[in-house]
C-alpha cells in the first residue's frame, strides 16, 4: 500500500525517457545508457511506444528482461493513464509486479475558452478515483505540468486537482514546462504551491526562437534545445528541491526530434546528446548539492 504522504527516496535517480528512442531495439538502447552510467529508463507504454498497453502483460516483462541483461532497470512508466478503466488497472498492475514503482499519467485536454471549469471537475474525479486504484495496486503516479493547452499548465488547476486525490498521485515537475509558463518566478511559485505533492522530476530545456516552434507568442516560440543552450534556470530549481529533500526519479527528457526541436536528430543522436545533457545535469547537482543514485 502507498504511505499515507510520499516520503523522499533515498537519492535522486537518473533515468532517460524513451520517446525519442522508439526507432532502436532496446538491446542497444540499454549498454549507451550504461556508458552514461545510466542504469535506469523512463519506457513508454502507450500507443506507439515500446510497450503498447494492449500487450503489456507480455511486452513488458519482455522489455523488464531485455534491459535488465544489460543491467537497466525500468526506473518509471510513460502513459496515457487519465481514468481506472480496466486497461489501466492491467497495466498498473503488470508494472507494479516487476516492481516499477512510478508512471506518468495521460494529458487532459484543454478544450478552449470557457470549457475550464468544467473540465477542471472532470479532471479531479477521474484523478480521484484513478488515485484510489493506485493505492490499492501500490503505484504511484505523476501528473506533469505541460505547458500550452494542456489541464495543468497552470499549477492552480494541478493543485485543484489533486486536493481529493489520495498521495499515490502527485506532481510530475518539469521545470522547462514551468517556465515556459511561469517565467522568471512563476515556476518557484508553482513549486511552492505543490512541494508537498511532489514526486517526480522531468528535466529538458528550451529556447526562445522567432523561427517557429512549440507554444509562445506574437513573436518568439519555445524550441527544445540542449541543457547547456537553455533558459531554465536548472541550477536554481535542483536548489530548490534540495532543500526540499526531494529525491525521487528525474527522467531526461530528450526532445530532439520533429519541428520544435533545435535539430531533427536520429535516434542514435538523440542518445550522443542526451550523454552531453546528463554531463551537464551532474555538474548542476554538483553545484546544488543533490547526489545521484548511481
Amino acid at each position: 500500500m502507498i504511505p499515507e504522504r510520499p516520503q523522499p527516496l533515498s537519492q535522486l535517480r537518473l533515468m532517460v525517457f524513451s520517446k525519442h528512442l522508439a526507432e532502436l531495439p532496446l538491446q542497444k538502447v540499454a549498454p549507451r545508457l550504461r556508458a552514461m552510467n545510466i542504469s535506469a529508463i523512463d519506457l513508454t507504454v502507450r500507443r506507439e511506444g515500446h510497450v503498447e498497453p494492449e500487450r503489456v502483460v507480455d511486452e513488458l516483462p519482455q522489455a523488464a528482461q531485455v534491459l535488465g541483461e544489460h543491467g537497466v532497470s525500468i526506473g518509471m512508466i510513460t502513459t496515457e493513464i487519465t481514468q481506472p478503466d480496466a486497461q489501466a488497472q492491467r497495466v498498473l498492475e503488470v508494472a507494479a509486479s516487476l516492481n516499477i514503482e512510478f508512471f506518468k499519467l495521460g494529458y487532459f485536454a484543454y478544450e478552449g475558452f470557457g470549457s475550464l471549469r468544467k473540465a477542471r471537475e472532470e479532471a479531479r474525479s477521474q484523478v480521484r478515483h484513478l488515485s484510489q486504484m493506485c493505492a490499492h495496486i501500490g503505484i504511484r503516479g505523476g501528473f506533469h505540468n505541460h505547458s500550452h493547452d494542456y489541464i495543468g499548465a497552470s499549477p492552480g488547476d494541478i493543485d485543484f486537482i489533486l486536493q481529493s486525490a489520495e498521495p499515490s498521485i502527485g506532481l510530475y515537475f518539469d521545470g522547462a514546462h514551468a517556465h515556459i509558463e511561469g517565467g522568471s518566478s512563476g515556476w518557484e511559485l508553482g513549486l511552492d504551491l505543490l512541494s508537498e505533492r511532489l514526486v517526480m522530476l522531468a528535466v529538458k530545456d528550451y529556447r526562445w526562437d522567432e523561427n517557429g516552434g512549440y507554444g509562445g507568442g506574437r513573436r518568439s516560440h519555445a524550441r527544445w534545445c540542449p541543457l547547456q543552450e537553455g533558459n531554465t534556470p536548472w541550477t536554481q530549481v535542483l536548489a530548490r528541491l534540495r532543500s526540499l529533500g526531494f529525491r525521487g526519479p528525474a527522467s531526461l527528457h530528450s526532445e530532439y526530434q520533429g519541428p520544435d526541436s533545435f535539430r531533427d536528430l536520429s535516434g542514435a543522436q538523440v542518445l550522443d546528446q542526451t550523454a552531453l545533457d546528463a554531463q551537464t545535469l551532474r555538474s548542476w547537482m554538483q553545484q546544488a548539492g543533490t547526489e545521484e543514485q548511481m
